[in-house]
């Protein structure tokens, strides 16, 4: 055997201090013990239990291909990919955990409690109501909206049979108004009660139609309805300007509301409108006899409706019965006087409505066609 003694001598400085190399061992001993087998690497039990991949070739790897880590290793597994975590890395960061799900921050997590909802949720409510009832108690002050639906309860049949109450008036027999316990019924329930539906339609129906009949004179132009609509408007802002005023002036006692005169004297339009489809029709003569007509109609109607407010006499305080001439008769002088300026003011609403449709439409009277061929 061959032995190599110059070995020892050369390294046995380091090996005395133990930082130099082994000693090596024989030759004859390494050929007798033979080449030192491949160690195979150390796996984790799961690592060990994963079932080999069965195809290969996803990888371009052949499924013949001999595995170098042995029969039980899976060099293509999946797990084989997960990051391992580093010596210096922890493994929970440090910081605030959140839920899966949770929509609130940690500090804000109180108010995913379900008191704390229902608490808000009723404080909220209750601050929407006091804001509603605020601004409905000032919004009253300027527009009464519970006094405006009286006048706009109406439905079809009371329609209906106002219209042909307004166009003839001279069959009904019956002009009284129906009351519940001393308030009025609504209008759909009385057909004499005043509605503010009816002048309203009748009022957008004739700046429409005066919008046609300009256009069937070639006069029409987009400012004229609102030049219509205007005019009307505006006259029917002073007409009632003037009957608060009379009232005021001759100190005439009734029932009669602002409202209710609105509505009253808005029933011309309806009458206008009559008119107009007359007129278009049957041209200029057909223009003089329908307005001749609905005046006459729309009078007699405003007569007997406004008797029943203006001439009816408010109830007052009853004075114990005493026996005193001059007092009778200053009541009886008052009460004559007062029923002289009821009928003044009857007349004069009831003579300004025909006035006033006749001004409100005489712009729009067709022209003779005899007359127009003659002037081209």
């Amino acid at each position: 055997m061959n032995y190599n003694a110059s070995s020892g001598t050369r390294h046995r400085k380091f090996e005395a201090s133990g930082g130099g190399p082994k000693k090596p061992k024989r030759v004859s001993d390494i050929n007798a013990m033979g080449a030192p087998a491949a160690s195979a690497p150390q796996f984790s039990a799961f690592e060990q239990s994963a079932p080999p991949m069965t195809n290969n070739t996803a990888y371009g790897v052949p499924t013949s291909a001999p595995n170098a880590y042995g029969p039980g290793f899976n060099q293509y597994s999946n797990f084989a990919n997960v990051p391992q975590p580093q010596p210096n890395m922890p493994m929970n960061p440090p910081g605030p955990t959140q839920q899966p799900g949770a929509s609130f921050p940690p500090q804000f997590s109180v108010f995913q409690q379900p008191i704390v909802q229902d608490m808000a949720l009723q404080y909220g409510q209750k601050l929407a109501d006091q804001g509603k009832e605020i601004v409905h108690t000032h919004f009253e002050k300027y527009i009464p909206v519970t006094k405006l639906k009286y006048y706009f309860a109406v439905d079809n049949r009371y329609v209906m049979n106002k219209l042909r109450l307004i166009f003839f008036p001279f069959t009904q027999r019956d002009w009284s108004l129906k009351y519940d316990h001393d308030n009025p019924v609504q209008p759909r329930y009385d057909i004499n009660a005043p509605d503010l539906y009816i002048p309203t339609m009748a009022y957008i129906t004739y700046v429409v139609l005066a919008g046609m009949v300009l256009g069937f004179q070639n006069r029409f132009s987009p400012e004229q309805l609102g030049i219509q609509a205007s005019s009307a408007l505006a006259y029917s802002i002073f007409e009632l300007v003037i009957y608060t005023l009379a009232l005021y002036i001759a100190n005439i006692p009734t029932t009669l509301k602002t409202l209710d005169l609105l509505a009253l004297t808005g029933y011309k339009y309806a009458s206008i409108v009559s008119i107009l489809l007359c007129s278009i029709f049957l041209r200029k003569a057909g223009y003089y006899i329908s307005w001749l007509y609905a005046s006459a109609s729309l009078g007699f109607f405003l007569l007997r409706t406004l008797k029943a407010k203006v001439l009816s006499e408010p109830v007052q305080a009853q004075d114990p019965p005493t026996y005193d001439p001059y007092r009778q008769q200053q009541q009886q002088f008052e009460h004559t006087v007062g029923r002289k300026r009821k009928l003044y003011f009857l007349f004069l609403v009831t003579g300004l409505q025909p006035v006033l449709a006749f001004w409100l439409s005489m712009h729009l009277i067709p022209n003779d066609p005899t007359v127009t061929a003659s002037t081209a």
